[in-house]
């Protein structure tokens, strides 16, 4: 009833897409005072209204889900495909496509951009802030270049080994940032994650530290406590709705590329679990059977139990798969206690009424943060899980204070003469340059000292190869 009575206020009187501001108390924050300067829409000034006729998270979330953006924040990209270390394959979209091919000199900044669980650049909230970035400023844009991340088997990037994406692999990241690095070495870049891809990132930047080249970065509706996330998720006959989407989208990817996952005998009698269906070349084998110590068939807990854990990442000693478990994989990926390793300065936007990463899932967050200088923690009291709808006509709105972020980072970036100091967060930082043709940037896959890196970039029809130094880390 008083859910009820909560929705009927918010229709009469909209509330406003309004930040609490979490951060390490005690000490000055240039981070805070920086978006206090030149975030008006965090700060709540110039803070939009919600849709009347979005009045809850779920409201929100559902619109995103269902709606039909086609004709929305149209975008063309320009593809390359990349092979990383292990062989497997990732692709990139740019956008705008002009600003696609290395280029030596060019300075303008670069936005690399992971999407959620089973997304990719098309995705409405992906195209949302990239046609806004992408657009030259003499058009109301900010005039940067964008690229999207396309994990494994997403958005039609071939999935070439039983290997998929998960929380816990982050080389694959690396190994993207790594080319751009060497395409782009004048161009200031900043992360950009959304839902997983904001947790993929967040877990980054704690890996990476000062070694990142990285000059910050921003994780929306990032689920950065995964274990917290996953009991929220069903935690209620409502919220349950949310963790069978998820695991139902998860399986339909997993479906299209079934043959594939196939080919490593590990993973049959998983296959034959989720898809019921006879995996396993022995006949007079029994199909593999849900069993009661599993969790419930068809929730993204189940999928990341039965299959995640076991192929979402490098196996030992190269990577830590497999997991016993979701609970393991869970606690072992979560970023949030990696936070305090961020050296770059870290911008988390969430909503409280998220259903599916809610403000209760961030009361460890916020804890943890006290001892993270770099990361500031912005959540409004709406918005949903990637909403942010605003006004009558129901906008997307959460591109303002991204692009606000974005540009200050930006700003402060040139004045200090292409370097990362001091100045920015609460943190010592390392003098960080722009990573130069001719430096070795550290990256985080485990490969021994001096091993060439070939990351084959197909273009059209044609290839090329970028042979890259790779030097081992401590990660």
């Amino acid at each position: 009833m008083l859910g009820l009575i909560g929705v009927a206020r918010n229709m009469l009187l909209p509330r406003k897409f309004r930040f609490i501001l979490e951060y390490a108390d005690g000490e000055p924050n240039a981070i805070v005072d920086m978006i206090g300067r030149s975030c008006p829409s965090l700060c709540g000034s110039t803070a939009a209204t919600a849709a009347w006729w979005l009045p809850s998270g779920h409201a929100q979330t559902i619109w995103s889900s269902i709606a039909d953006f086609s004709n929305v924040d149209r975008v063309e990209y320009k593809r390359k495909v990349i092979m990383v270390p292990d062989g497997g394959i990732i692709s990139i979209d740019t956008a705008p496509v002009s600003l696609a091919e290395p280029d030596m000199d060019d300075t303008r900044p670069t936005v690399v951009i992971l999407h959620g669980l089973t997304g990719g650049s098309y995705e409405s909230y992906v195209r949302n802030c990239v046609s806004k970035l992408s657009k030259p400023k003499e058009e109301g844009g900010h005039g940067m270049r964008c690229v999207v991340v396309n994990y494994r088997g997403c958005a039609n990037t071939p999935l070439t080994s039983a290997q998929l994406y998960s929380a816990c692999k982050t080389t694959d990241f690396s190994s993207a940032l790594l080319l751009l690095t060497r395409m782009f070495p004048k161009s200031p870049m900043i992360g950009m994650g959304f839902s997983l891809g904001g947790a993929i990132l967040a877990k980054y930047m704690g890996e990476a530290g000062s070694r990142t080249p990285l000059i910050g970065a921003v994780t929306v509706g990032a689920p950065l406590k995964l274990d917290s996330t996953s009991v929220a998720l069903e935690s209620t006959y409502l919220s349950m709705v949310y963790a069978y989407a998820l695991g139902s989208n998860l399986e339909a990817l997993e479906r299209k590329h079934i043959d594939t996952l196939a080919l490593s005998p590990d993973l049959w009698d998983a296959l034959e679990k989720v898809f019921r269906t006879k995996i396993h070349p022995d006949k007079n084998r029994p199909i593999a059977k849900y069993e009661l110590r599993d969790p419930k068939r068809g929730t993204l807990r189940f999928m990341d139990h039965i299959i995640t854990c076991k192929v979402g990442g490098l196996p030992t000693p190269y990577g830590d798969f497999p997991f016993p478990s979701a609970e393991a994989y869970y606690t072992h990926s979560s970023p949030l206690h990696l936070l305090h390793r961020v050296a770059r300065p870290m911008l988390a936007l969430s909503a409280d009424d998220d259903p599916v990463v809610p403000i209760s899932t961030h009361q460890d967050t916020i804890k943890n943060i006290q001892n993270s200088p770099n990361v500031v923690l912005a959540h409004s009291r709406c918005g949903g899980h990637l909403g942010w709808f605003a006004g009558r006509s129901g906008e997307r709105w959460i591109y303002q204070p991204i692009g606000e972020f974005v540009d200050v980072l930006c700003e402060t970036f040139a004045q200090q003469d292409g370097k990362i100091s001091q100045g920015l967060g609460t943190h010592v930082l390392k003098h960080m340059p722009l990573v130069h043709p001719n430096d070795s940037p550290k990256a985080t896959e485990r490969v021994s000292d001096g091993e060439m890196l070939s990351l084959t970039l197909k273009v059209s029809q044609q290839v090329r190869t970028y042979q890259l130094t790779q030097v081992e880390t401590d990660l």
